[in-house]
């Protein structure tokens, strides 16, 4: 197995450089959840623990996907697992949420890559048409706007390659060593078990030990808070999960549709008629990127409903 390690300077010997594998598959990425500053600074409090916020992914916003786009300024709802969980199954989560967020990324800026591609090469044609006289100056200048805006996409999402890598290593507790290369898992694309509101709210009660541990020793009063806050994260799992179903199944005719587009854009192409195959292929991209969106965020939502009802996330 080949290993990647970032050289860099630390005066803290728990910060060491650690070897890190590459590339790097998700379990690997979860191994590291037990050994995390996080984690072990919450073991040993006796006193005030750091309440440190958890920063807000990049690209993976399974909330603002499942109800299209509502409440997509709450920075804390895709990273409010950790109230009812134990540090060490919170910080899995973060790792799995960066995980995705890093192969995002990835995806993201391979479907600028191709779109800038395709604005350049119209943007050229249309230069050199105009130097003939068959365009016009204005066209020219709109065609330069379009893929200048592309341009400037592409830069972003390069650029977010590297905070996403760093953002993971951050949660794997390593931040001096960058992922490289990461291995996409393979998901459980089925329609996921249908799950019962109150047996997932009984189960969190009875078998999660976060949760036991905010039960004990309370008011009738403070356990019926509990319960309704338990209940309330389980109601929007269960909601979102259900409506990711449905995304999926978009997404996937939209991929289905895109794919029989290219094949039919290659077909006039070879037959040199007019054809943007350019676009058909960047356009294959942008699906093929949205469909594993929703396949992380669904894969993400079952991790946290494991998470809650005390199972390995």
């Amino acid at each position: 197995m080949l290993l990647a390690t970032v050289a860099t300077t630390t005066t803290n010997a728990d910060e060491a450089l650690v070897d890190v594998p590459d590339p790097l598959s998700l379990e690997q990425a979860l191994g590291f959840a037990e050994t995390h500053p996080r984690v072990r600074a919450e073991q040993a409090t006796t006193g005030t623990s750091l309440d440190l916020p958890r920063a807000q992914p990049l690209y993976l916003g399974c909330h603002s996907l499942a109800f299209s786009g509502a409440r997509v300024n709450d920075a804390e709802r895709d990273v409010a697992w950790s109230a009812l969980l134990s540090s060490t199954n919170a910080q899995r989560l973060e790792i799995t949420q960066r995980f995705y967020d890093v192969l995002l990324a990835d995806l993201s800026f391979a479907r600028d890559n191709e779109a800038m591609a395709v604005a350049f090469i119209q943007f050229d044609r249309a230069e050199a048409r105009e130097a003939l006289g068959q365009f016009s100056p204005l066209r020219t200048a709109e065609l330069q706007a379009d893929y200048q805006l592309i341009r400037r996409q592409r830069a972003a999402s390069e650029a977010a390659q590297r905070v996403t890598r760093a953002m993971l290593a951050t949660a794997m507790g390593h931040p001096a060593s960058l992922p490289r290369q990461l291995i996409t898992p393979a998901l459980d694309a089925s329609t996921p078990e249908s799950m019962d509101l109150d047996t997932v709210v009984n189960a969190a009660i009875e078998h999660n030990p976060e949760v036991k541990t905010l039960m004990q020793g309370r008011s009738d009063a403070e356990q019926a808070l509990v319960r309704m806050a338990v209940r309330e994260r389980a109601l929007e799992l269960l909601t979102r999960l259900q409506l990711l179903q449905v995304i999926a199944e978009q997404a996937r005719s939209e991929s289905d549709w895109r794919d029989l587009k290219l094949d039919e854009s290659r077909t006039l192409y070879e037959l040199e008629a007019k054809a943007d195959l350019g676009f058909s292929m960047s356009q294959q991209t942008k699906a093929r990127r949205d469909e594993q969106e929703t396949a992380f965020c669904r894969a993400l939502t079952r991790a946290e409903l494991n998470a809650l009802r005390g199972q390995t996330p």
